[in-house]
C-alpha cells in the first residue's frame, strides 16, 4: 500500500533534525509518489528499484528504521537490501523536506534452496563435462567433486554444466556438492572420477527401443526406451517390465567389458519402480556373463535410488547383466549404469606395442607412423584422424578403395618384441559399417612367416565402438631377433568409400 503522510511528531532523530533546518511551505511542496516497485520477488542483497514522480525532492531513504544508501536517476531510485537483514515485511520510507514522507511495503523472501534432480552420468574422467538438472541452480558460488572445486561451464535455474577437475581421487566414491547463495545441494548417488567400463550406460544411444552396446537376452519386447516426463531420469532411459517367475526372464546385458580377474569392481545404476505396479516395485538383481556371478536382491521403490554391487571379477572380458524379471508386470525405469574398477588389484603388465592409441602421431599421416609398419592394405588407405576416437583424441581412419575377396586386403600392421613360448593378449577397438569378420595375423619372421591366425568370434554393430580380444602364444623359431609383427585383417561387406576407425590397440603379456 502506498501512502503520502505529513510527519506528525518525530519520525526519527535524523528526520526531526532535518525538519528544523529546512521547511517548505505546503504551497510549494511537489507531491512525491511511488508508482512501482521491482523486482516482484526480492531476496536479501538484491537491488530494489522504485519508479515514481518528483523523486528529486527525496532527501533520505529508510528501510524500516535503518537509513540506506541509494542512487537517484531521474524518477528512479535504487538501493540494495542488506544481506544479513533477515526476511519478511519491510517498510520503505522516502523522506522529503518539511517532514513529508512516502512509504511502501516490500517483502524480502529467502533465496530459493537449490535442488538437484538428475545428473547426466555418475562417472566421468578428468576434463569431461557433467550436466546437473533441477531447480534454483543459478547464482552458483561453488561446485566441488569430493573436496576439489570444479569449473562451471554454464548455469541456469534448471541446468548446471561443470567440468571434472584434476586432483580428485580416481575410482573412489565422491559427492558433487553445489553451493548457491540460497543454500547447498548434493547430486543423487555416488559419483566416480574414472572410466565407466560400460558403454552407453546412460542409454542415450540407440534407435527406437534398441540400446547401442546392449543386448536383450530375454524378454526383448518388455524392454523399451522412454523419454517421458516422470519416467526418464535423464533424457532417455530404459523402461523394463518383469516377465515373472525368474529374474533372468527380463534380462538386459552390456557388451563385454574389459576386466582384470581378481580385481574388485563396483556396478551401480539409478532405478525406480512405477508407483502402483505389482509387488510395490518388487526386487531385481545384477549378474555377470560368462561364469556368472550374482548379486543379492535389491528392493525397489517408486523413488529414484542408486543401488550398488561390489564383486571380484572372475572373467575377462565379461558382460554386466540386469536381471529384472522376477515380479510379473513390475515396471522399472533405469539409467546411469556404471561399472568402475574400485579395487587396486595387481596392475596389468605394460603394453609391448607402442603408440596403439595413435596419440603420438601427426594428423593426416598415412605411413611411417611411430610403432607401425604401415596402414595400407591392398584395398584401403589409412590416415590418423581426430574425427573419431575411443579414448584420447586420435584414431586411424581406414577408407575403403575397393571391395576385395580376402580379409588381408585391408591390413594395417605394427611391430612388437615377443618372448618365445609366452602368451599375449591383443585388444583393439573398431567402429564403422560393413565389418563382417576379423582376423588377427601374427608374423614371427622367417618361413612360413604368418605363424598363427586368430579369428575371434565377434559381432560388429554398425557405428558402435566394438572391442576384439585375442590371445596368442609367441613362437620365434624362425626369427633371428625375437621380433614379430601383427596384422589386423578384416572382411568387409560395405561399399567403396566406407570408413572404419581403429583405436586403442594394446598387446600385453598374459599373467
Amino acid at each position: 500500500m502506498l501512502k503520502a503522510l505529513r510527519l506528525i511528531g518525530v519520525f526519527l532523530t535524523v528526520i526531526a533534525a532535518f525538519s528544523v533546518v529546512g521547511c517548505n511551505d505546503d504551497d510549494t511542496f511537489e507531491q512525491v509518489s511511488i508508482v512501482s516497485v521491482s523486482p516482484n520477488e526480492i531476496f536479501p542483497g538484491d537491488e530494489v528499484t522504485l519508479e515514481g514522480e518528483n523523486f528529486n525532492e527525496v532527501l533520505f531513504v529508510f528501510l524500516n528504521n535503518d537509513q540506506v544508501s541509494y542512487q537517484l536517476n531521474g524518477n528512479i531510485i535504487s538501493f540494495l537490501t542488506p544481506t544479513n537483514g533477515g526476511v519478511g515485511e519491510r517498510t520503505v520510507t522516502l523522506v522529503m523536506p518539511d517532514g513529508y514522507i512516502v512509504t511502501t511495503e516490500i517483502t524480502i523472501v529467502p533465496r530459493p534452496f537449490p535442488i538437484i534432480e538428475a545428473v547426466s552420468t555418475n562417472a566421468a574422467q578428468e576434463g569431461e563435462q557433467v550436466t546437473l538438472r533441477g531447480t534454483s541452480l543459478d547464482n552458483v558460488e561453488s561446485v566441488t567433486i569430493g573436496e576439489v572445486e570444479a569449473s562451471v561451464v554454464s548455469s541456469t535455474a534448471t541446468e548446471l554444466v561443470i567440468t571434472v577437475p584434476a586432483g580428485v581421487p580416481e575410482n573412489v566414491a565422491s559427492t558433487i556438492l553445489v553451493v548457491t547463495n540460497g543454500g547447498e545441494a548434493t547430486a543423487p548417488g555416488n559419483f566416480y572420477v574414472g572410466q565407466n567400463l560400460v558403454l552407453n550406460g546412460g542409454f542415450e544411444l540407440g534407435d527406437g527401443d534398441d540400446f547401442t552396446n546392449w543386448s536383450k537376452f530375454n524378454g526383448a519386447d518388455l524392454m523399451t526406451a522412454t523419454t517421458a516426463s516422470g519416467e526418464a531420469y535423464f533424457d532417455r532411459s530404459l523402461r523394463a517390465v518383469g516377465f515373472g517367475g525368474d529374474a533372468w526372464r527380463t534380462q538386459l546385458a552390456s557388451d563385454p567389458a574389459a576386466m582384470q580377474v581378481g580385481v574388485e569392481y563396483t556396478l551401480s545404476m539409478l532405478i525406480k519402480a512405477e508407483a502402483g505396479s505389482p509387488g510395490d516395485g518388487g526386487n531385481i538383481r545384477f549378474s555377470t556373463n560368462p561364469d556368472a556371478l550374482y548379486s543379492g536382491n535389491y528392493d525397489i521403490t517408486s523413488e529414484w535410488q542408486q543401488i550398488e554391487w561390489v564383486f571380484t571379477a572372475n572373467a575377462d572380458p565379461a558382460r554386466v547383466v540386469l536381471d529384472l524379471g522376477v515380479v510379473e508386470n513390475a515396471v522399472y525405469f533405469i539409467d546411469n549404469v556404471t561399472l568402475i574398477a574400485t579395487g587396486s588389484g595387481t596392475p596389468p603388465p605394460p603394453p609391448i606395442n607402442i603408440n596403439g592409441s595413435f596419440e603420438e602421431s601427426d594428423l593426416g599421416v598415412a605411413d611411417n607412423i611411430n610403432g607401425w609398419g604401415g596402414l595400407n592394405g591392398a584395398n584401403a588407405s589409412g590416415e590418423v584422424t581426430d574425427e573419431e576416437s575411443h579414448d584420447g583424441d586420435k584414431s586411424v581412419k581406414m577408407t575403403i578403395n575397393a571391395i576385395g575377396s580376402n580379409p588381408w586386403d585391408i591390413q594395417p600392421t605394427s611391430n612388437m618384441t615377443v618372448v618365445d613360448g609366452e602368451t599375449y593378449n591383443l585388444s583393439v577397438w573398431f567402429k564403422g559399417t560393413g565389418i563382417s569378420n576379423m582376423k588377427i595375423a601374427i608374423d614371427q619372421g622367417g618361413d612360413p612367416g604368418w605363424a598363427e591366425w586368430g579369428n575371434p568370434e565377434q559381432s560388429f554393430q554398425d557405428n558402435a565402438w566394438t572391442e576384439v580380444n585375442y590371445d596368442f602364444t609367441a613362437d620365434t623359431t624362425n626369427s633371428n631377433d625375437g621380433n614379430a609383427r601383427f596384422a589386423i585383417s578384416m572382411s568387409y561387406d560395405g561399399n567403396v568409400g566406407g570408413v572404419i576407425y581403429i583405436d586403442d590397440l594394446v598387446v600385453r603379456l598374459v599373467q
